[in-house]
């Protein structure tokens, strides 16, 4: 095959139908909660925590936000508690909230708080607090923007439009993040376009993205922001990048098949509801991805199903390719954390569990607490021989025996892999 440019696959017509009727679900995943059903307040206030894996957490932040326009951003008064896991008294608010498996304060503990605090409208009141002996109250608040986060960006952008914070209305938000959102535009003429917006939770992580980003050519095949959030002061809050309402192949193999745990994994009672065409179609998609970077060479972007996208033209494409990242679960066996860095090797590991996840018809690798997937991967009836071998060369223990993403694809295209050790 000649050395061409990766592509994304073609298929036949009726494979072309059923791809697009996947990538356009009658329904938004369950995961996109409609904002009239949440309103922000106290009786949907999030938690996340500060923790290392298979222990307790030793902190956490609970979030919510009084009275706000649920449409609009940066409306209502914005109360972020923060704690630690306290030593000193047991027995309390802080420590019951920590053990609750992601539950928030308590309503009479956070009530003590608001009494104390009296947030305003329109910033964010962030408390620290401590349970004293005796049960009082240690409060400390401060006062800041209603989103700290935000920030005036070292360099102007001019690769994607500039998009105002006031102009966009919220319509869903991702139950799994509390900083993605689905929103309209209130200035577009089409009223139906709709966008995510990922909004800044890490300034030096979003600038370092953006940038990063914008020098990238526009390829088929990597999902781009398009615009750039700002607010009338100029500073910037996030991104827009189109919407496809079946979201992420983690997401749309979670609506196909609703996650089994009966000590079987992912696997128990799933049977096939997409055909092989299709499979081996988006299975292409990503390998073009994967060759397309890493012939840049762009390493290290923390492939896998949440970070791949089904979209309404019923082609797969990649978000969040920034290298530098990893997810515990999709670690090669030899970049298992400390010892994670970014290879060619260990993003085509990734590349052949997330072939391995299509062709099973699962949401993602099921490792428990391990950070690498067990070996060898289980097969469901179905799947061609040649693409199982293929999918086992990439997730080789050695990593000098894995194919490189570049023929991965291409064996995709050709429909045959024989393995050359």
């Amino acid at each position: 095959m000649s050395h061409q440019e990766p592509n994304l696959s073609v298929l036949a017509p009726a494979a072309t139908a059923e791809a697009v009727a996947l990538g356009n679900p009658v329904q938004l995943t369950p995961f996109w909660i409609p904002v009239d059903s949440t309103g922000h307040s106290r009786s949907d206030a999030s938690q996340s925590v500060w923790e290392c894996p298979g222990e307790p957490p030793d902190g956490a932040e609970t979030f919510f936000v009084i009275d706000p326009d649920p449409e609009v951003f940066g409306t209502g008064a914005a109360v972020r508690i923060s704690y630690l896991r306290n030593e000193d008294v047991p027995e309390c608010a802080e420590n019951t909230a920590l053990d609750g498996e992601g539950t928030a304060l308590d309503p009479d503990t956070m009530d003590l708080i608001l009494r104390r605090v009296q947030p305003k409208q329109g910033v964010q009141t962030s408390v620290d607090f401590k349970t004293l002996h005796g049960g009082s109250l240690s409060v400390e608040a401060r006062v800041e923007p209603f989103y700290p986060d935000a920030l005036l960006l070292p360099n102007p952008v001019s690769a994607i439009s500039p998009v105002l914070l006031s102009s966009l209305r919220c319509t869903h938000k991702l139950r799994t993040a509390t900083h993605v959102y689905l929103v309209k535009i209130t200035s577009e003429t089409v009223s139906d376009n709709v966008w995510v917006f990922k909004r800044i939770t890490h300034g030096p992580t979003f600038v370092k993205e953006l940038d990063f980003v914008t020098r990238l050519p526009d390829v088929d095949f990597l999902l781009r922001p398009t615009h750039l959030v700002l607010d009338e002061a100029g500073l910037a809050h996030g991104v827009l990048s189109d919407a496809h309402p079946a979201s992420s192949l983690l997401l749309t193999m979670e609506r196909l098949h609703p996650p089994v745990f009966d000590g079987s994994g992912y696997l128990a009672g799933t049977t096939p509801s997409v055909s092989w065409p299709v499979k081996l179609g988006w299975a292409t998609d990503i390998a073009a991805a994967a060759a397309w970077l890493h012939a840049r060479p762009i390493v290290g972007w923390d492939l896998k199903t949440d970070n791949v996208i089904v979209c309404k033209d019923g082609h797969c494409r990649v978000v969040d390719y920034c290298p530098g990242g990893y997810t515990l679960g999709w670690c090669a066996p030899e970049a298992v954390p400390p010892n994670w860095e970014a290879t060619i090797e260990g993003d085509v590991f990734d590349l052949g569990l997330v072939l391995w996840c299509i062709a099973v018809e699962v949401p993602t690798v099921d490792t428990g607490e391990e950070a690498s997937p067990p070996l060898p991967l289980e097969w469901s009836e179905g799947t061609p021989e040649w693409f199982r071998a293929l999918v086992s060369a990439c997730v080789e223990p050695d990593p000098a025996r894995r194919p490189s993403a570049r023929r991965v694809y291409e064996s995709l295209i050709a429909g045959e892999f024989e393995a050359r050790f």
